[in-house]
C-alpha cells in the first residue's frame, strides 16, 4: 500500500498543471532560491485541494435505513433479502466475507449492494469496487450502480466503468471530460488513465481488473492501493476455469490478509469451490480452514476476518420458485456444424407449437455451444420459414461492437423486463415482443449477459450448472402472458449421442467444455424422474455432476488438467500473503507474458474488417465507395468520434486467424496503417482484408468472410 501510495503523490504532482501552479505561486511569493522548507510548506497548502480535483475523495453514503430505502420501488424484499436485512448487520463487527448464494433473478444485487453498506460502515471503508465476468455485463451494471450512487450518495459521485472498450460508449465518454459542478459524477480524464481507474471510490469493472493485482508487474501496487478503503463485489463467482479460480483465491488470501471486506456472489456455485473461497480468505484473515461448506440455497454465509465465526442462514423460500422440466434430446451429430442434420430437425420438432399460437406466438431462445454452430442452426431456420412469418435473429460475440450492441438491445426492448404500474397492470419498458413468432440464436453471452425473458429455451448440452444459468433466461420475469405451450419452464436439451446411443462430443466442439462434465451432465439428466424443483433442489443437482468422485479415464483428464491450470496460476501468481518486505517478487517476474495472463487459451485480437479493391483502395463497406466509408491512413489520437466509429466496427477473434502458416507472426496484410499506431486505442488492431472481387479473406487454407446478418464466418 505504502509503495502505491508513494507512486499516487508522484503521479499527481508531476502532472503539468501542478508543476505550473508550483511556478506562478513562486514568483508571486518571491521565493527565494533553495529555500526547500518555504517550497515545502507551500506544496503542503496546495496539496490539500490535489485528492478532490482528482476526484480520489471517497463518497459519501446516506445512513443505511432499509431495502426500501435503498432500493427505490423494492417495497417488498425477498425472503432472502428480509433475512440479510434484519440478521446481517447483527453480525458485523469489522471486516469479513459475504457469499450469498440465490437463483438467476432473485436480487442478489440487491444483498450484495445492501451487505457493501453494512461492511463499509463497520469496517471504516467508503469505496466499492465491483466485479463481473464479461464486458457485456459490466456494461449494464454500471447503468445500474450509477443511479444507486445517485439515489444513496450525498451528492454527486463518479462511477468508473473498468474494461478496455468503456470508452466506446459516449454517454460515458463524452467528447469534454472536463468535469464540472453541473456533472461532477463525470470520471475524469486523469482517473481514466493506465492503473487508476481502481482509484475511483465507486468502480465496476470485469473481473480481471482486481484480479491483476495478483500478477507480478510494476503497477500492481497501484492496483492494491484501488482496492483498500472498499468493499469488494465480485460477482458470477462460478463463471471460471480452474485457473481463474485459483487465481481469483489468490486474491482473497491478500484481501483477508488486507482486511478488505469482501461480497460474493453465485447462482450456481459448487460446495467445493464455496469452501475454497471462504477458507482463502479465511487463511489470509489467519483462521483455520472449515470443512466442507454446502452453500444454503438460496441463502448467505458470513465469515468475521477478526474472529473467524462463522455463520450461515436458509435456505429461505423463493417468490420465483418454479418447477423445471428437462426434456433430453438425444441426436447424432454431423462431422461438422451444418444446418442439415438430425440436430436442425430436433431443433424444428422442438418450435412447431410456437405456430399454432396465432394470438401469443411467444418467443425462444436457442443457446449453442459455438458461433459456427449457431451460424448453421440459423441457416436452418432461416430455410425453414422462409414462406413463414416466423423472426429469426441471431447473436454471438463474432460480430462487429456496434452489430452486437444493436440486436441486444433490441432483444431487451422485446423480451425484457416488464414492470407494474400503480393500478396494478404490468407494461415493458420500452417496448413489446413482435406479434409474430421469435426465434433468437444465441452463445454463451446469454448466459450472463442478457436480462431477457423467453417463454421456451433450447439448448445444447452444457455441464450442468450452465445448463440451469441458460434454463434462466425463461419464465424470469413477472407479467408476462404466456402461450399455452409454454404454461410450464421447460428446457430443452441437444444431447449428443453416437450411434450407439452412448454420450459423445461432436469433434466441431473442440475443447469448448471438459468432455467428463459433459458426460456427467448427460448421465444425470437421465436420472431426472421429474421437474426439477428450483431453486430447493439446484444445489444438490449441481454437486451431484461436480462431485469429486473421480473414477472414468475422462474425470482423470479434468482432474489432470484442473491441476494443471492451478498449478499455472501459483506459478504466475505473487506469492502468498505471507511474502516478507522484499517487494521485487511482487513487481517483477521472469515468465513470459502468455504466462502472465488472467484467462488462458489462444490470444485474442481486434480485426477491422475492409474491403480492398484491385487498385489497392481500402474501404469500411463491402459495395459503398463514398468519403466516410474510406480507411482512413491517418487517425488523430484526440479524433475519439473516428476512434469509436472505427472501433464499433471491429470483432474479436482467435490471434491465430490471421497468423501466417501457423507461426506466431501476424499476416503483413493485416498491418494497420503506420500511423495508427501511433494512437493506443487503435495500435492493438489489425485489418481483415476482404478482396472486392471475392467478398472474403484467405488465410493458408481458411476463408473468413463477414456476413451482413450472422456474423463472421470462418469456412
Amino acid at each position: 500500500m505504502t509503495t502505491g501510495l508513494v507512486s499516487l503523490a508522484d503521479w499527481l504532482v508531476s502532472q503539468a498543471w501542478w508543476l505550473k501552479a508550483r511556478q506562478r505561486q513562486h514568483r508571486k511569493s518571491r521565493w527565494v532560491a533553495g529555500d526547500w522548507a518555504g517550497h515545502l510548506l507551500m506544496a503542503r497548502r496546495a496539496a490539500v485541494r490535489v485528492p478532490a480535483r482528482a476526484q480520489l475523495l471517497a463518497p459519501r453514503w446516506r445512513a443505511i435505513r432499509s431495502f426500501a430505502g435503498m432500493f427505490p420501488g423494492l417495497s417488498d424484499p425477498y425472503p432472502l433479502q428480509a433475512s440479510i436485512e434484519r440478521e446481517f448487520p447483527g453480525l458485523v463487527n469489522g471486516p469479513g466475507m459475504l457469499l450469498a448464494t440465490a437463483a438467476p433473478g432473485d436480487g442478489k444485487t440487491e444483498i450484495a449492494l445492501f451487505a457493501e453498506r453494512v461492511l463499509g460502515q463497520a469496517s471504516g471503508t467508503s469505496g466499492l469496487a465491483m466485479l463481473l465476468p464479461t464486458m457485456a455485463t459490466t456494461d449494464a451494471m454500471h447503468r445500474r450502480l450509477v443511479r444507486h450512487a445517485e439515489h444513496n450518495c450525498r451528492g454527486k459521485a463518479p462511477v468508473a466503468r473498468l474494461h478496455s472498450l468503456a470508452w466506446l460508449d459516449a454517454d460515458y465518454t463524452p467528447e469534454d471530460l472536463t468535469p464540472s459542478l453541473d456533472n461532477p459524477a463525470l470520471v475524469s480524464e486523469w482517473l481514466r488513465g493506465a492503473h487508476r481507474g481502481l482509484l475511483t471510490g465507486i468502480a465496476i469493472g470485469t473481473w480481471d481488473q482486481a484480479v491483476r493485482a495478483v500478477l507480478p508487474h510494476k503497477y500492481m501496487a497501484m492496483r492494491w492501493l484501488g482496492l483498500s478503503g472498499k468493499t469488494v463485489i465480485i460477482d458470477e463467482a462460478h463463471a471460471y476455469d480452474a485457473h481463474g479460480h485459483h487465481l481469483t483465491v489468490i486474491l482473497l488470501e491478500w484481501l483477508g490478509r488486507l482486511g478488505v471486506p469482501v461480497v460474493v456472489l453465485s447462482a450456481t456455485l459448487t460446495s467445493r469451490i464455496a469452501t475454497s473461497l471462504l477458507n482463502a480468505y479465511r487463511h489470509g484473515a489467519g483462521h483455520p480452514p472449515l470443512q466442507e461448506v454446502t452453500p444454503t440455497y438460496p441463502g448467505w454465509t458470513f465469515t468475521d476476518h477478526a474472529t473467524g465465526e462463522t455463520t450461515s442462514r436458509g435456505p429461505y423460500p423463493s417468490p420465483r420458485a418454479t418447477r423445471l422440466d428437462i426434456r433430453a434430446h438425444p441426436y447424432t451429430p454431423a462431422r461438422q456444424a451444418t444446418g442439415d442434420g438430425e440436430r436442425s430437425r430436433r431443433i424444428l420438432g422442438i418450435l412447431q407449437p410456437l405456430h399454432f399460437s396465432p394470438e401469443t406466438p411467444g418467443a425462444a431462445l436457442i443457446v449453442c455451444n459455438t458461433v459456427t454452430e449457431a451460424q448453421a442452426t440459423e441457416s436452418a431456420l432461416q430455410d425453414a420459414y422462409k414462406d413463414s412469418s416466423t423472426l429469426v435473429r441471431i447473436l454471438h460475440a463474432r460480430m462487429p461492437v456496434h452489430q452486437r450492441h444493436g440486436v441486444t438491445r433490441r432483444l431487451e426492448r422485446w423480451t425484457g423486463p416488464a414492470h407494474r404500474r400503480s393500478d396494478g397492470a404490468w407494461i415493458a419498458p420500452t417496448g413489446k415482443r413482435p406479434d409474430r413468432p421469435l426465434v433468437v440464436i444465441t452463445t454463451q453471452v446469454a448466459e450472463q449477459s442478457l436480462d431477457v425473458d423467453f417463454d421456451l429455451i433450447i439448448s445444447d448440452l452444457a455441464p450442468f450448472a450452465l445448463l440451469a444459468q441458460r434454463a434462466g433466461r425463461g419464465h424470469r420475469h413477472q407479467g408476462r402472458t404466456r402461450p399455452p405451450y409454454a404454461q410450464q419452464p421447460t428446457l430443452h436439451v441437444l444431447t449428443p449421442v453416437t450411434q450407439q446411443g452412448k454420450p459423445t462430443v461432436p469433434a466441431y466442439w473442440g475443447k469448448v467444455y471438459d468432455a467428463s462434465l459433459l458426460r456427467r451432465t448427460h448421465e444425470h439428466l437421465g436420472t431426472l424422474t421429474g421437474p426439477v424443483a428450483v431453486p430447493e433442489n439446484l444445489q444438490h443437482h449441481v454437486d451431484a455432476v461436480y462431485s469429486d468422485t473421480y473414477t472414468a479415464d475422462d474425470d482423470l483428464r479434468r482432474l489432470a488438467d484442473d491441476n494443471a491450470k492451478q498449478a499455472m496460476a501459483d506459478l504466475a501468481a505473487i506469492r502468498r500473503h505471507r511474502t516478507g518486505t522484499d517487494l521485487h517478487p511482487l513487481t517483477n517476474s521472469t515468465l513470459s507474458s502468455e504466462f502472465l495472463t488472467t484467462r488462458l487459451g489462444d490470444p485474442s485480437i481486434h480485426v477491422l474488417p475492409v474491403w480492398t479493391d484491385p487498385d489497392g483502395s481500402r474501404w469500411l463497406h463491402p459495395s459503398q465507395r463514398t468519403n466516410r466509408t474510406r480507411l482512413p491512413r491517418r487517425v488523430k489520437p484526440g479524433d475519439r468520434d473516428m476512434i469509436r466509429r472505427l472501433m464499433r466496427r471491429t470483432i474479436p477473434i482467435r490471434q491465430q486467424w490471421i497468423t501466417t502458416n501457423g507461426t506466431p507472426d501476424i499476416d503483413p496484410t493485416t498491418e494497420i496503417p503506420a500511423d495508427w499506431k501511433k494512437t493506443p486505442a487503435l495500435r492493438d488492431t489489425a485489418l481483415l482484408p476482404h478482396a472486392a472481387t471475392t467478398g472474403t479473406y484467405t488465410n493458408g487454407q481458411r476463408i473468413t468472410y463477414l456476413d451482413p446478418t450472422t456474423g463472421l464466418t470462418r469456412a
